[in-house]
């Protein structure tokens, strides 16, 4: 499936009150990637991911931080574990669909192990003109769109201590966040 993905990504001030009530989707995520002739690490690569019991290859290509062209491929179990197990870059989150306004969702990703802390949201657009007109709610932090690809570069292979030193290089405070029973 190919689709046209225009998103935000921010950080998590803090999880709504209520999360609790919304159960969490498993996500056990595999990154391929390549280099650049200076030996830095590539952001559009192919990532293969588990969702619950679902399995799927995903592709994002395009120079825009706001708008990505994901190219998505359903796989087995047998397929994906196979991929897993050559994969350079791994890591885990769980994944909450949350109600925000005018009826429209988010995605609040809160990272495991060695990532714990660590938490993001994303809100899709059908359009740029919906993108731009969006107001976060109270509880979203700072806006990380255009950083989120570089930031994330070697995500799977570094701790919650990394990604907050990249993010103070940014001027950017990264504060813990967790879920009660996560």
């Amino acid at each position: 499936m190919k689709q046209i993905e225009i998103e935000r990504v921010f950080l998590v001030k803090r999880l709504p009150s209520d999360i609790d009530k919304y159960k969490p989707v498993a996500m056990d995520t595999g990154d391929f990637y390549k280099t650049d002739k200076a030996g830095e690490v590539g952001v559009d690569h192919l990532t293969v991911r588990r969702k619950d019991d679902h399995y799927e290859i995903r592709k994002k290509e395009g120079n825009s931080e706001y708008k990505k062209i994901e190219h998505t491929i359903r796989i087995t179990k047998e397929e994906f574990d196979l991929l897993m197990s050559i994969v350079p870059q791994r890591h885990q989150k769980n994944m909450y669909l949350y109600p925000i306004a005018d009826g429209r969702m988010c995605e609040i990703d809160v990272y495991l192990g060695k990532l714990a802390g660590y938490a993001r949201v994303e809100v899709e657009f059908k359009n740029e003109e919906e993108m731009k007109s969006f107001t976060p709610p109270e509880w979203f932090g700072v806006e990380i769109t255009e950083l989120n690809h570089s930031i994330h570069k070697n995500l799977g292979t570094i701790t919650f201590a990394d990604l907050k030193t990249k993010y103070n290089e940014k001027k950017i405070e990264l504060t813990p966040i967790s879920v009660k029973n996560n």
